[in-house]
């Protein structure tokens, strides 16, 4: 999908009102991406299976599982690393947060079209912090004649 770079612009804003409102919750950036990660699955996951799927080096992804066992909202198993029901709720919590923070946050910008829209999908529960992440992951689209 191609974006402009109003867009590419608006994104980048609102990543950076989703990182404000994860450290106000205590967490950095990459233990809030773990919590994610674990929180999507039923079970334990090993380390290096959870570093391999998020392209990021086995060290540090056990620095952060341990930060999140650390404060309780992970645990270590036999299997590998899991969310705790403390893990969940904040999952649950610092999102809707962020969701929240990211409404308030576009409907104090000028009303661009991409605003307007972007409004519009947030009102009505059709752009969330995952939408935003994945939109984040994709960049520039195939459409866009620069890319």
């Amino acid at each position: 999908m191609y974006r402009d770079e109003a867009d590419l612009d608006l994104l980048a804003e609102l990543a950076g009102v989703l990182d404000q409102t994860v450290t106000a919750a205590g967490l950095s950036s990459g233990t809030y991406l773990i919590l994610r990660e674990l929180c999507g699955r039923e079970d334990a996951v090993r380390v290096t299976d959870l570093a391999g799927g998020m392209g990021a080096g086995p060290e540090e992804v056990a620095d952060l599982c341990g930060r999140l066992v650390r404060a309780g909202l992970a645990e270590t198993r036999a299997s590998g690393v899991a969310a705790t029901g403390e893990g969940r709720a904040m999952l649950v919590g610092v999102e809707d947060a962020a969701n929240e923070a990211m409404r308030a946050y576009v409907v104090d910008r000028p009303h661009s079209a991409t605003v307007y829209g972007l409004v519009a999908s947030m009102q009505s529960g059709r752009f969330t912090v995952e939408d935003l992440l994945a939109f984040l992951a994709e960049g520039p689209g195939a459409g866009d004649p620069e890319a």
